[in-house]
């Protein structure tokens, strides 16, 4: 079976695809491969992920989540989707300040590719990582936190810098939101097309 991505328009060349079940794993992995890339959701619409040598892919790695309440911040496994953190998250009173537009995208892919979600006033997704842990080419793990000299460059990297296992992300008291759905609209209530996108928490046109 060929592997593809989510839209079926991009099919991986990996000559291998790796499910690594712990981290020890994923280091020998990462060690020993001539190209290595990461794949989460395949959900891009190109072939950043691709990889002529091998994958990886974290999907049956550990998935803990580790809430600090003291700090508002809560360290996430890599393969971790929105639709599974978000209501551990609102349980113990937190949510996040932004959240992907679709559910099943994982949290690492997001914030790799810099998924910027839905809302004028609104950080990207990467906005709210305040550290990382990755594994680098030889196999050793590196933490970078937010104040660190390589921190922003390692946040939005598209996987060149390493496989990220887990992320530290800041949190919010946790909040409702009520939606509007407006359609049909004519297209002259278009016309202040800023005023509509600031008109609301998140706007999606």
């Amino acid at each position: 079976m060929t592997l593809t991505n989510w839209a079926g328009n991009t099919a991986f060349r990996a000559r291998n695809v790796h499910h690594p079940t712990s981290l020890e794993e994923l280091q020998r992995l990462v060690a020993s491969g001539a190209h290595v890339r990461a794949l989460g959701s395949a959900h891009s619409f190109n072939k950043v992920a691709d990889a002529t040598g091998d994958l990886v892919v974290l999907d049956r790695m550990p998935d803990a989540v580790e809430i600090d309440r003291a700090a508002a911040t809560v360290r996430v496994p890599a393969r971790m989707t929105y639709a599974r953190l978000a209501p551990v998250l609102h349980e113990a009173g937190f949510a996040l300040a932004n959240m992907a537009s679709l559910p099943h995208i994982s949290v690492a892919g997001s914030v790799a590719t810099g998924t910027h979600g839905s809302g004028e006033g609104i950080p990207s997704l990467a906005a709210a990582v305040s550290s990382l842990d990755l594994v680098t080419a030889d196999g050793s793990l590196l933490t970078l936190s937010r104040g660190d000299a390589d921190f922003p460059g390692a946040v939005v990297a598209l996987g060149a810098l390493g496989v990220v296992t887990s992320l530290t992300l800041d949190l919010v008291p946790t909040f409702e939101l009520r939606q509007y759905v407006r359609e049909g609209l004519p297209a002259d209530a278009l016309g202040d097309f800023d005023a509509i996108m600031s008109n609301g928490y998140s706007v999606s046109l």
